[in-house]
């Protein structure tokens, strides 16, 4: 009797559209009055409140063209509507509710779980998986909606919807928990996925399962606020959010969100994923594991200055191959554990790091990790601190300024910043207080505007493998087309700028490191020139090996600018450090001759010193010629064989024929005199003509072919010696001037 009337009164019920409350019902009544068919039942659908369904409902296959309502109904077992169709299903506040089979199943308008609490899980048709609530291919026409819904799947999944259809929103809002993944594969959702103050907290693995799925709207997991005061509602997911090879037509926004559980797996893995708007990581999110969007696609990424990125040792924000239509913007103040990898991605716009923390990267060392980046913007990366790696763009193209102004890298076992065969189309800038502990590497870069490093603090404490030397600066072959500023602040131990190229060098020679390497360095001018030659000499003294190259390279920039002068001492200063350099490694007779040229005609740059040295050589033969004692040595013999003194006749040996009386014979016949002519029998001798004669071998006066010192005189050997020492002094003064103007001439 009370069977039929429970019967009488859900028929009744559901003819008139009306509520049925309290109570139990059998299963099979209700499946009996959803076969009555669409004429038998109101179109607002069986309303049933508060009821206790006893035994399993199956309702599979059923096509039932009308809405099933239950409100606060408690459930024996699981629901089956696998393969039904409705016009809309909501078992909300269920107090009970052991699953839901639904696979298949057809529901025109919305499908509502809010506020119920699902306990249990089943094995699906043909799967091994085990799940709270089967949903796989199912067609639902509005939202899927589950508002503080409560799933308990004991190890299981929560949600098992693979490639389920969602005309509207999938929405799991404010106090919605489930232990177990929620799984979306392949789904097709035409509204937004909304994740809002939801906890999910499988026991490992995934948390949100939308790989290859395709949503019409945005994805947001967002904090909850509730409308009374209450503080909001942190979402909280102890997986990853999957979305690899999902498309979003919208935005993807994460806001004030804990995301990732202990396994390392990153909170969120989207490779290729597609989004036609932007990636937003909001507010005051604490995101384990790290981010994954390799490949994928999108407009803009954001990470908040609240936000903190924690996959210490591993990636923590994986964009390799990504394309950023627009900026990449990490925000002031955000914490990375972990390694920034965006090699070979391609952004359209900036890459922001400005004020960013970055600790505890990958073993390989690289806080961010850039090769082979694509930066039509710029690099900004202004008041970082990196600790613990470097700053690795080597193969990176960067449109515009690479910009680390008062920014700080710690890494003193290896790089700070490596640019390695970099392309930066503005400048690079590591100034203002920048500080580097380990050496920065621009090896090979091409920079088209400046490399300023002004007041930036670079050490390096000690050698790596790719630093033997232990480097603060290298940039072996870099080309600088904008000039170099290199007012740095400190500097030590050295640096190394061996075949840079640049335009313009502006630095002062006074702060450069103990230790230099610049052979093959290029410039055209300097910066703020003072033309200073002592203190560009001691600069270039600075280099732990001697090169020529430097002081020639010098040499040609002060001779280009007019300071021919201080050009040709800065070669003659070269010439000085290759004697002491060759000297240092053995000793060679050629060094004395060396440095006496280098003495006498500052090695042919100064020939005027020759024709001093010929001068005073030419005074000092005259003076020693007015001397008594070299005087009475010198000797001069006529074509008969007299003899003559520079005062007269010595020797007499043919007076001539008697007739006729030629006068030479007549004054031969005559007794000697003191003539310095020898009665015009010879040249007449000129101490200061005799000089001339003697030191200077290009000309022939005729004085040191007539006259001559005489060995048998009292100090005639030493005055021969003398005269031959300052003939072959002459002459190798002479020829050091001729050369010397030969080789001005040549390098005019």
């Amino acid at each position: 009797m009370a069977l039929g009337s429970r019967r009488r009164a859900l028929f009744w019920a559901a003819r008139r559209g009306t509520e049925l409350r309290g109570g139990a019902i059998d299963a099979d009544l209700l499946r009996e009055c959803c076969l009555a068919g669409a004429g038998s039942v109101d179109p607002r659908g069986i309303r049933l409140r508060e009821v206790r369904v006893r035994g399993r409902l199956d309702l599979a296959g059923v096509d039932a063209g009308f809405p099933l309502m239950f409100d606060g109904c408690a459930f024996d077992e699981a629901p089956d509507l696998t393969g039904a169709s409705v016009r809309a299903l909501a078992i909300r506040w269920a107090p009970r509710l052991p699953g839901l089979f639904a696979d298949g199943l057809q529901v025109r308008g919305d499908l509502d779980l809010s506020g119920s609490r699902i306990a249990g899980v089943h094995p699906g048709s043909g799967s091994r998986s085990m799940a709270a609530v089967w949903l796989r291919e199912a067609r639902i026409g509005g939202r899927l909606q589950c508002l503080d819904t409560s799933i308990e799947a004991g190890g299981g999944r929560a949600l098992h919807a693979d490639r389920a259809q969602i005309g509207g929103t999938l929405r799991l809002l404010r106090g919605f928990t489930a232990d177990g993944e929620i799984r979306l594969p392949g789904a097709r959702i035409a509204g937004s996925v909304e994740v809002v103050g939801a906890h999910i907290a499988p026991r490992a693995g995934i948390a949100v399962d939308l790989g290859e799925a395709s949503i019409g709207g945005s994805l947001s997991v967002i904090d909850h606020q509730f409308a009374d005061g209450r503080a909001p509602r942190r979402p909280r997911l102890g997986g990853s959010i999957v979305a690899d090879q999902a498309t979003v037509a919208g935005r993807v926004v994460i806001r004030d969100a804990d995301l990732g559980g202990d396994g390392g797996e990153p909170a969120l893995v989207a490779p290729r994923l597609r989004v036609g708007g932007s990636v937003a990581v909001e507010g005051r999110c604490s995101v384990g594991g790290g981010l994954d969007l390799t490949y994928a696609s999108f407009t803009t990424l954001s990470v908040g200055a609240g936000c903190a990125l924690t996959a210490p040792g591993r990636i923590a924000l994986d964009l390799v191959g990504a394309d950023v239509r627009s900026h990449v913007t990490v925000e002031p103040g955000t914490v990375v554990e972990g390694t920034v990898r965006v090699a070979r991605a391609r952004i359209r716009g900036d890459l922001s790091l400005r004020g960013v923390t970055l600790r505890a990267p990958q073993p390989d060392g690289a806080l961010v990790a850039a090769a082979g980046i694509t930066i039509d913007g710029s690099a900004r990366l202004e008041g970082l601190s990196a600790t613990g790696g470097h700053l690795g763009f080597r193969g990176a193209r960067i449109g515009n300024v690479f910009d680390a102004t008062g920014a700080s890298v710690d890494n003193p076992g290896g790089p700070s910043v490596r640019l390695v065969q970099a392309s930066v189309g503005g400048s690079v800038r590591l100034k203002d207080g920048f500080r580097s502990n380990g050496v920065v590497q621009l090896n090979r870069c091409t920079i088209e505007g400046r490399l300023n490093l002004c007041d930036g603090h670079f050490v390096c404490p000690r050698p790596s493998p790719d630093n033997t030397h232990g480097h603060a600066v290298q940039a072996i072959g870099a080309s600088v087309r904008g000039g170099l500023r290199l007012r740095w602040a400190a500097v030590e131990p050295s640096v190394d700028l061996r075949n840079l190229t640049t335009s313009v060098l502006d630095d002062d020679p006074d702060r450069w490191p103990e230790w230099i390497v610049v052979s093959g360095m290029t410039y055209e001018r300097f910066g703020k020139p003072s033309w200073d030659r002592a203190a560009r000499l001691r600069w270039l003294a600075r280099q732990a090996v001697y090169d020529a190259g430097p002081y020639e390279q010098l040499a040609r920039v002060f001779r280009r600018h007019g300071y021919i002068g201080d050009a040709e001492a800065i070669l003659i200063e070269r010439r000085h450090r290759a004697r002491r350099a060759a000297r240092r490694h053995r000793l060679d007779p050629r060094g004395l001759l060396d440095a006496c040229y280098g003495a006498a005609v500052g090695y042919g740059y100064r020939p005027g010193r020759t024709a001093w040295l010929l001068l005073v050589l030419l005074i000092a033969v005259a003076a020693s010629l007015y001397v008594p004692d070299v005087r009475d040595s010198l000797r001069a013999t006529d074509p008969r064989g007299n003899a003559y003194a520079v005062d007269g006749r010595l020797v007499t040996v043919d007076a001539g024929e008697a007739q006729p009386d030629p006068p030479d014979a007549t004054r031969s016949a005559r007794a000697p005199r003191r003539d310095p002519c020898g009665d015009g029998q010879v040249r007449c001798f000129s101490p200061v003509l005799y000089a001339v004669d003697t030191v200077v071998p290009l000309i022939s006066l005729g004085q040191r072919s007539t006259w001559y010192p005489s060995p048998e005189a009292e100090h005639g050997r030493l005055a021969e010696w003398w005269l031959n020492l300052a003939t072959l002094a002459g002459w190798l003064l002479s020829t050091m001037y001729v050369l010397s103007f030969t080789k001005l001439a040549r390098t005019a």
